[in-house]
């Protein structure tokens, strides 16, 4: 058959025909790597480099400081020991993956080694969901607390990603435990303290706080200047308000809408957005806005309020038809205030600030602390219960796995207790929900999986941003901690090229 085509039919017949089916080819090979028809795609990066799938499409992992070497892995200079890893010195880390079109789930599997310490016990990875705010979506790569409770306390339930765990056995079946978890009367665990005794890990329970009988709100402002992204807890009980007053700094070119978002049993009850009309801004020259919620409440309870703005807006006042309001998670108090007093029931508080003029001894739960260098995290422990912060000047950023308010009379934190890197199995927690896996462990090296939801998460220019997070590590504590990483693989799924064309039509 070969034989008569080759010598049958002419040269210029043939070299065409030979161009047609490269064509072909190449028409195959951009509609794969382009459209990708099929709606599945991996990318992956390992180290050192070598021939791999997608190979360039993860890359400008950054700050460069916080790496072993700069632009590791992306130069051919150094030794080739040097290009052996990404070695993660500080955290967090950020990366892109540029994909030639949007996808709906990305499962990362990542192949690394860890020379961290006992205080360094949780590594994370997510991807950025809004730009504005600055979330990432957090998924767990490696929680040494949960391994090693997983083995001293008993386990309940344990259906593959997800585990119950108790201290003692108080309950023969997870069904029995859900049953009294759902009543709100847990075994071993104090009349309305049930949030306290049960902690989480990537893991939500809804919320069923409610005031005591004794406890009444009353109206609440709130002048303290706050800078940047917010999330608060405000308990409503019939007819409710937020009336919130910003000033736009315009200290960058780029455009600051305001959204607030107002959620109950996390469902959005009332949503407003101010878009930034201002095209042209005068470099510096503030500008003031006002936003204004109003609902009413069908029952007692717990609200979540969530401020998306970017730091160049300002929030100058907040204005509450309720005084039980805790802020969660952080607080940036600006302004030039001094002697600023807050309080929280963090035990592990983070401080930072990019301003000299703000560096200072602060006060955490009694004891004086040292905040003397700017843009670098400074982790202060203490323990539980309600404490205060004392600041000598503002803005700093506190940060911490708790709420903060500006009166004890206010704080209140009706969530369930997480586990974080300075959780300790003796501070009253019972249970143990966990949506966790640990890795697999060959020749040294640990293999995990996280799970992501990308069809709303933030991609521009083609690019989608993920982080590498190992809560408390930075270079300046001496300890020479690392995480390193052999390889990332993104496996992406979306929609086949037939789904978008039936969609179209």
């Amino acid at each position: 058959m070969l034989k008569p085509f080759l010598t049958k039919w002419p040269f210029l017949f043939k070299f065409r025909l030979f161009l047609g089916v490269v064509l072909l080819v190449l028409i195959g090979l951009f509609l794969y790597l382009k459209i990708v028809p099929g709606g599945q795609i991996t990318y992956s990066r390992s180290w050192p480099r070598g021939l791999a799938t997608g190979k360039g499409f993860i890359y400008d992992f950054k700050p460069g400081e916080r790496t072993a070497i700069n632009d590791i892995g992306d130069s051919d200079s150094g030794t080739k020991a040097n290009r052996d890893s990404l070695r993660i010195i500080a955290e967090p880390v950020y990366f892109s993956l540029f994909t030639p079109r949007q996808f709906n789930r990305a499962i990362m599997t990542i192949t690394y080694r860890d020379n961290l310490s006992s205080t360094t016990p949780i590594i994370e990875a997510g991807v950025l969901k809004d730009k504005i705010s600055g979330f990432y979506d957090l998924q767990p790569v490696q929680n040494n607390i949960l391994d090693k409770l997983g083995s001293d306390w008993s386990r309940l339930e344990d259906s593959g990603r997800s585990f119950i765990l108790q201290a003692a056995k108080n309950y023969s079946s997870a069904a029995e435990f859900k049953r009294d978890l759902a009543s709100g009367n847990l075994k071993d665990c104090p009349a309305g303290k049930i949030t306290a005794c049960v902690a989480l890990y990537n893991y939500s329970l809804p919320i069923s706080y409610r005031l005591p009988e004794n406890q009444t709100s009353a109206p609440l402002v709130i002048n303290q200047p706050l800078r940047g992204a917010h999330q608060f807890y405000v308990y409503f009980n019939g007819p409710w308000h937020l009336d919130f007053d910003f000033t736009d700094l315009n200290l960058d070119q780029a455009a600051d809408p305001i959204i607030v978002d107002v959620s109950f049993d996390d469902k959005i009850v009332a949503s407003q957005t101010l878009p930034d009309e201002n095209k042209a801004p005068i470099s510096g020259e503030p500008e003031n806005r006002s936003l204004a919620l109003k609902g009413n409440s069908l029952a007692a309870g717990v609200y979540k309020v969530d401020i998306r703005v970017s730091d160049d807006i300002v929030i100058n006042k907040i204005d509450s038809s309720s005084d039980k309001l805790s802020f969660i998670n952080k607080i940036w108090p600006v302004s030039g205030s001094k002697n600023l007093t807050l309080f929280t029931d963090v035990t592990d508080l983070q401080a930072q600030t990019s301003s000299p003029a703000s560096l200072q001894s602060l006060s955490f739960g009694g004891r004086r602390l040292a905040l003397d260098k700017t843009y670098e995290p400074f982790n202060f422990l203490a323990g539980a219960g309600v404490k205060e912060i004392k600041l000598e000047k503002d803005d700093v950023v506190l940060a911490g796995n708790g709420v903060f308010s500006f009166s004890s009379h206010s704080l209140f934190n009706p969530n369930w207790q997480k586990i974080d890197r300075s959780f300790s199995s003796t501070a009253g927690a019972k249970y143990i929900i966990a949506g966790y896996q640990a890795p697999r462990v060959k020749n040294g090296l640990k293999t995990t999986q996280a799970e992501f939801n990308l069809s709303d998460a933030y991609r521009e220019n083609g690019k989608y941003t993920f982080l590498i997070s190992v809560p408390g590590l930075k270079t300046s504590d001496g300890t020479g901690d690392y995480l390193e990483i052999k390889e990332i693989k993104l496996e992406l799924a979306g929609k086949t090229i037939f789904q978008k064309i039936k969609e179209l039509f």
